[in-house]
């Protein structure tokens, strides 16, 4: 009869090891990686490397998000608690994949006008295929969008648009084959362009 509270006691053991090996292997792929590398004179600026899931450094917010023609759809975003201004950030996901680079300014001067609200005005984005390869990065310049790079599963581009910074319409597309320019789409209004091929 002795044998019985033995099995048991090997197999609660097992489930403790198993559950512990699990947790441990949550904790780190969901490491915090955050660092500050303070700046050492007046014309260099604080780097900061961040992580989204760094609750200290980040406040998650989750809104369902409505368009029209389409079903709601529940989105999360990073919101920085609070953000040190004129510190250049780079920021990770819970993959640790990078997904923005830029720098955070408490207010920003453009064509005279002053924007008072914090933000990142000069930042690139990166978004990621489901295989965790890079898809495409987005610039933004001043606060407008600049231009969009997208690529192949290579790595290799195939295209850049390009926007106008007052109306966001696209101004070119830069057509890629193999990571070479290939053509221009030159656009005289929102869908109307002419292509000018590459020299080769």
């Amino acid at each position: 009869m002795k044998i019985i509270p033995f099995i048991l006691l090997l197999f609660f053991s097992a489930i403790s090891c198993n559950f512990t090996t699990k947790k441990h292997s949550s904790e780190k792929e969901n490491s915090i990686i955050s660092k500050i590398k303070h700046k050492t004179n007046t014309s260099e600026t604080d780097t900061l490397w961040v992580s989204q899931n760094d609750t200290a450094v980040f406040k998650r917010k989750e809104e369902m998000i409505t368009r029209p023609c389409s079903y709601p759809e529940l989105q999360t975003f990073y919101e920085l608690i609070n953000p040190i201004n004129e510190a250049y950030y780079f920021i990770y996901n819970n993959k640790q994949q990078l997904v923005t680079e830029g720098k955070y300014t408490n207010e920003y001067i453009y064509e005279g006008q002053t924007y008072k609200r914090g933000d990142f005005y000069n930042v690139k984005s990166y978004s990621y295929k489901s295989n965790g390869n890079l898809k495409s990065i987005h610039y933004m310049e001043d606060g407008r969008n600049h231009k969009t790079e997208l690529f192949d599963r290579k790595k290799r581009l195939t295209e850049i648009i390009f926007y106008d910074r007052k109306t966001g319409d696209r101004t070119k597309v830069e057509i890629y084959d193999k990571g070479v320019l290939e053509e221009t789409h030159i656009y005289t209004r929102f869908d109307d362009y002419y292509t000018v091929k590459a020299n080769k």
